[in-house]
This record gives C-alpha cells, structure tokens and sequence, in this order.
C-alpha cells in the first residue's frame, strides 16, 4: 500500500476512528439504559417510537411515515413494534383526517404513562453514565454532534458499494 492510497489516508483513518468512537459511545449508552427498558418490558426500538409520538406533543400522534423517517426504521420494523405496542394497549390506530386511505399512531393515556416513565428511568441512567463528563464538554460535543448531523443528513446518499457495515463499526 502506498502512502496515497485510500486506504492510508489521515482522511479516512480519521472517518473509521470517529465512527467507531460513536459505535462505542452509543453502545454504552445503550447498556446504560437497559435496565430502565426492562423495567417497562420496552426494547429500544419501542422506546423511540413512544418517545417520538409524546415528543410530537398532543394528541401524541404521527404518521407512520412520520415515524419512519424520525427514527430510521424500515416500514417493515415500524409495523413490528407498532404491533407489540398496540397489542400492549400503548398505542392505537386513528383515521387521517386529512386522507381517509391511511392512518395515525396515537399514544394511549397507558402509552403517555409508560414512555414518561421509561423516558425518566433512561436520562436517569445517562446521567449517572456521563457524571463524569462535565456539563461544558457534553454541550459542545452536542453542538458539534448537531452540525456533524446536519451535515451529513444533508449529504447526497452514499454509493451501494460504500455501504456500512457492523464489522467496520458501523451501526
């Protein structure tokens, strides 16, 4: 390998390092978190889909197409939770209003009750995670997180070939 190949460059060692720094990070989070899961009988995913509807305010409801695109999910996985939640009586479907075709998902008053307290155990368990962590570093890793977002959401999609992969470290 050269010294310019792809492969070697400051470039992209720089991209992996970061990528599997936020793996990591995300990871642990995530084990941080789980006992608060469990002690709401929640997965993650479930988790983010109740969070994201209380978060849309009342009456607590989005689209599944809304869902989808918030929380990254294929529409297949949105339908599994969805089930798993409306079997749970934490969700419901409503008509659209604004197109008779489709649907809303709603939060329950159970649901309201049950993603506030789960919302409450998890930033418990992140505080305790990241004490550590002084609150000005946190703020301007949240700022820079933000606009590393902003800018990569806002990216052309990459290539099928440059795809990600868990192997690398990618989610």
């Amino acid at each position: 390998m050269t010294a310019t190949s792809p492969d070697d460059s400051g470039d992209d060692r720089l991209a992996l390092s970061f990528s599997q720094h936020v793996v990591r990070l995300e990871s642990l989070l995530e084990q941080a978190i789980t006992p608060a899961l469990t002690a709401q009988g929640l997965t993650a995913a479930e988790l983010d889909v109740l969070g994201a509807l209380r978060s849309a305010g009342s009456p607590y409801q989005l689209r599944p197409k809304e869902l989808t695109a918030r929380l990254l999910l294929t529409t297949g996985g949105l339908s599994n939770v969805l089930r798993r939640l409306d079997t749970r009586g934490l969700v419901t479907r409503v008509p659209d209003p604004a197109d008779g075709r489709s649907h809303n998902v709603r939060l329950t008053p159970a649901g309201v009750a049950t993603a506030q307290a789960a919302t409450a155990q998890a930033a418990t368990a992140l505080r305790r995670v990241l004490s550590a962590v002084p609150a000005a570093t946190l703020e301007d890793a949240l700022h820079h997180l933000q606009s590393i977002l902003g800018a990569v959401e806002d990216a052309p999609p990459a290539s099928p070939a440059s795809g990600t992969s868990r192997g690398l470290g990618y989610p």
